[in-house]
């Protein structure tokens, strides 16, 4: 049975004949007309269809108008949520993406054809509507640029070689917000935002051309990044990684570029033109000749741990990634690689166990503690008293243990120190006789008392005394002597298993957080003497120590700093000569 409904309002002529089977359809047409008013709602004509209703006439339906015309508008996928999108100019994709019908395997585009093609069937007056409003109030008919944009990104990534792909999109943070309120209001529960959509879209047909490419979500090697406003696209190559480990065999190389220290990088006629203060250094011999091979444009180094400038790093070698930037190539045999930078370091460092890695094996690299295996060699000189005790002064273990970046800024700023000037000792020593100057500022009396302290004559005029004075000579300081060979073997021997207890070095004080560090000596070979025909002697030892020991402090002392070192175990000064990574012990 049909049943024709009657409203004030309702266009004459309109000729819409309403079935019992779209009931809820008409329903919204009556309520979408906007005439009369009322307190009820819709949602609670919904909640109370339990409760039994009014008998009214069957040829007649009572319609019941919303509050306002928000609330009119139910969300799609209802036919009347569906209509409101085609009213309002919609495109295709956006009614696909937004309409909640789609079905499996059907493409965005078709299913928002189908959506009109439903709605204009019922609505005559819609059909090309999209000819009086011509852009879609939510992508601004951006969808129809999918195509061109995925010709400029297949375009843009042709020269590289890559295997996961990332695309993403740059839009006016307006613009999102407000279709992100509208397709909420309006759009089926669960569908895509513009940004997602689109980024499908261009996806799909990117899928059609690339092949051994898969388009992810994380890690990308390239991220292509569009921008709507000028339809254009900006590429983020990530870095490709390869891991090894080097050999320097030959010393004044450091393992990273060194700016030059007069023109600060820029060039200059000291460094000749080259900003760089050594002509070569570890990174340049392995990073340089891959630069033409992988087509990037800079490269970057880390190591595992680093060796000074004078020091050689033998046996296995150390551990190292290096960071190719932005290349084109990618896949490039690692033996040929390896033959490539051994053949042009001509014999200043050598490479091995070259393979490709990534971003994380940087962060392990940097953050694995590795003992290391140490050979070095240094003189023995005579000591004196005074030197001694500086050398066993007790430390300030106030500064062990302490953060660096938790104490950064009281460093710096309460204490006022100066990072360009060397720590300060723990003993000052000062000169006992003070210059003739001095000495003529001083009263009659002070110089008296000066000559009793120096067990001098004190009568005399005053001129008499600072005469005496200035030329008193102290006599010369009880020298140490050398010990024995067996005596040098033993106190080598006791560090063996010893946690030293070290003070930054004054000579990187300028740049290190002043703490005192506690580091083992795990293992200690016996030493090698060798005396000289002057009657010195040269000692040359091997030892395995912690991760972070400075080994050639621990065997001179540094003036005290490090606590015991083998200077004060023999009393005697420690002249190293030079100093080898004997071997690194990692992976």
């Amino acid at each position: 049975m049909t049943a024709v409904c009657f409203h004030r309002g309702w266009p004459r002529g309109s000729g819409d004949i309403l079935t019992e089977e779209n009931d809820d359809e008409d329903w919204m047409k009556y309520a979408n007309s906007g005439f009369g008013q009322t307190n009820y709602s819709l949602w609670d004509e919904v909640e109370e269809e339990e409760e039994p209703k009014e008998e009214v006439e069957e040829d007649y339906e009572i319609t019941i108008q919303l509050d306002s015309h928000m609330e009119e508008i139910p969300r799609a996928p209802d036919p009347a949520g569906l209509k409101h999108l085609v009213r309002i100019g919609c495109c295709n994709h956006c009614l696909g993406r937004l309409g909640g019908k789609k079905r499996y395997e059907q493409s965005i585009e078709d299913s928002g054809i189908e959506i009109r093609a439903l709605v204009e069937k019922s609505n005559s007056h819609f059909i090309n509507i999209r000819d009086q409003i011509p852009l879609c109030p939510y992508c601004e008919n951006l969808f129809e640029e999918v195509e061109l944009l995925a010709d400029i990104i297949y375009d843009s990534i042709e020269p590289y070689q890559f295997q996961r792909l990332q695309l993403g999109a740059r839009f006016p943070k307006d613009q999102i917000e407000e279709e992100d309120v509208q397709r909420k209001r309006f759009g089926a529960g669960g569908c895509d935002g513009l940004k997602t959509g689109l980024v499908s879209e261009i996806a799909k047909l990117l899928n059609q051309r690339l092949e051994n490419v898969k388009l992810v979500n994380d890690k990308p090697q390239i991220l292509a990044l569009i921008d709507v406003l000028t339809l254009s696209v900006d590429l983020d190559v990530r870095a490709h990684y390869m891991y090894g480990r080097y050999r320097k065999l030959e010393r004044g190389i450091p393992q990273t570029r060194w700016p030059c220290r007069a023109c600060k990088g820029r060039g200059c006629e000291r460094c000749n033109m080259t900003g760089l203060q050594y002509e070569k250094s570890v990174q340049d011999l392995i990073g340089n000749p891959l630069l033409e091979v992988f087509g990037s444009k800079e490269h970057a180094f880390h190591g595992m741990g680093r060796e000074d400038i004078d020091v050689r790093c033998l046996g296995r070698g150390r551990p190292f990634v290096i960071e190719m930037k932005e290349p084109k190539l990618r896949n490039i045999d690692s033996v040929e690689l390896m033959k490539l930078i051994n053949d042009n370091a001509n014999g200043s460092i050598e490479i091995t166990s070259l393979r490709d890695s990534n971003r994380s094996e940087v962060v392990r690299l940097k953050d694995t503690p590795a003992e290391k295996s140490y050979t070095i060699r240094f003189k023995l000189l005579p000591m004196n008293e005074t030197e001694y005790t500086v050398l066993t002064a007790p430390l300030d273990l106030t500064k062990e243990n302490k953060s660096r970046s938790k104490n950064r800024k009281k460093r710096r700023g309460d204490n006022k120190r100066d990072n360009t000037k060397p720590l300060p000792n723990e003993i000052d020593i000062e000169d006992s006789n003070p210059s003739k100057e001095e000495l003529m500022k001083m009263k009659k009396a002070e110089l008296v008392e000066l000559c009793i302290q120096m067990k001098l004559k004190k009568s005399g005029t005053k001129d008499e005394l600072i005469e005496r004075i200035s030329n008193f000579e102290e006599p010369p300081a009880n020298l140490f002597e050398i010990p024995e060979d067996s005596v040098i073997i033993d106190a080598i021997m006791s560090l063996e298993g010893v946690k030293l207890a070290q003070r930054t070095p004054e000579r990187v004080a300028h740049r290190r957080a002043d703490l005192i560090r506690r580091r083992t000596v795990f293992e200690v070979h016996p030493p090698m003497i060798e005396t000289l025909e002057d009657g010195s002697k040269v000692i040359e030892v091997t030892m395995r120590c912690e991760s972070g020991t400075y080994v050639k402090e621990t065997v001179h002392g540094d003036s005290g700093r490090t606590q015991p070192s083998i200077a004060s175990l023999l009393k005697s000064k420690c002249e190293v000569e030079w100093l080898d990574v004997g071997d690194i012990h990692a992976d």
